[in-house]
């Protein structure tokens, strides 16, 4: 059951308006930590998450011994919580489940969900090498452009391809935003599934490729993709999915600041978030119109004009009568100012 704060004062209520869902949400940060043993390859993955996710990212050194994440969350919670951590990857290994990594989402400064993923040995019988022998000429804050392989992850019945894929998104996406530059594009990562079998652990892979444009002779550039950093494999494990009406709460997107417009009648809001508004307008009266005031408009006594009829009578003005009648005029004003 969700924990539910209230404030007591102006600034918690101010920090809890800061938490409330919003339209655009700011990315999470990562929390990754060692466990008591931490292998140099369970060390190298660590690492690398931490380098490709700066600078949403923190990366603790020191081990942690009485962290167990399947058996008492209490001390993950705090530690993400008090780091404002959405995120935490722990890392540890033991002889019954030999390099672990568990990743965890918090909400609501609790556990949501968790997952996790044993790191296989190559396939090549080589070991994993140490981060400072890896070559991996990423800028700092650059997101990646994220290729799922296999058809498991389009599955929606397969619930650990489900979680994972969620997971990678919240961890690499970075920030959201309508406007991409294309210089900032500069690596892919790649995540592929293998065919789920029923005696067998969903394997998941891991690969990172560098994006590198060359002369084609035409408008475009030809692309290519050279592959760096290390390979990771990776089995899926123990799994905890989060609740219904948890995952309900945490997938909820906060309103328009317009949305109320929406109940009003003929008042809408399109795609693009502007407010459109229709007005209906009366019959409108043409005999209260009102027009410049001439003479030759002007209607004579005893004449009425009848609207029902088709066709309207009119009187023909002579122009030379009203030409003499202005003359006239003219003449007797001249003659009174003599």
């Amino acid at each position: 059951m969700l924990r539910e704060v209230k404030a007591k004062n102006p600034r918690t209520a101010r920090i809890l308006k800061a938490r409330e869902p919003q339209l655009i949400e700011a990315p999470k940060k990562t929390l990754l930590m060692h466990g008591a043993k931490c292998p140099q390859s369970l060390d190298t993955v660590l690492k690398t998450f931490h380098s490709l996710t700066k600078p949403n990212s923190i990366l603790f050194h020191k081990k942690n011994e009485k962290i167990h994440p399947f058996e008492n969350v209490e001390s993950l919670e705090f530690l993400a919580n008090k780091n404002e951590c959405g995120l935490v990857v722990f890392g540890s290994s033991n002889k019954k489940r030999p390099n672990c990594l568990s990743l965890a989402r918090i909400f609501n400064s609790q556990l949501l969900d968790m997952c996790e993923l044993l790191l296989l040995p190559p396939a090549d019988g080589e070991a994993i090498p140490p981060i400072n022998e890896l070559v991996m000429h990423v800028g700092s804050g650059l997101r990646p452009m994220m290729l799922f392989a296999g058809s498991p992850w389009d599955d929606p019945t397969s619930t650990s391809h489900v979680m994972l894929k969620s997971f990678f998104l919240d961890m690499f996406k970075g920030e959201e935003t309508d406007r991409i530059d294309v210089e900032g594009l500069q690596y892919v990562l790649l995540v592929g599934a293998e065919e789920p079998r029923e005696d067998l652990s969903p394997v998941v892979h891991l690969r990172w490729y560098k994006v590198i444009t060359k002369r084609s002779g035409h408008k475009l550039p030809r692309v290519e993709l050279e592959e760096i950093g290390p390979k990771f494999d990776f089995k899926v494990g123990r799994m905890r999915p989060a609740s219904g009406d948890a995952m309900k709460q945490a997938m909820k997107q906060g309103k328009r600041p317009n949305v109320d417009m929406k109940t009003k009648k003929n008042i809408s809001v399109d795609t693009m978030g502007d407010k459109i508004g229709r007005v209906h307008l009366g019959k409108q009266d043409l005999n209260e119109l009102q027009t410049r005031k001439m003479k030759g408009l002007k209607r004579r006594a005893g004449i009425e004009s009848d609207d029902d009829e088709d066709e309207e009578d009119f009187e023909m003005v002579d122009v030379d009568e009203i030409m003499e009648d202005s003359e006239e005029e003219e003449s007797h004003k001249r003659a009174r100012k003599e």
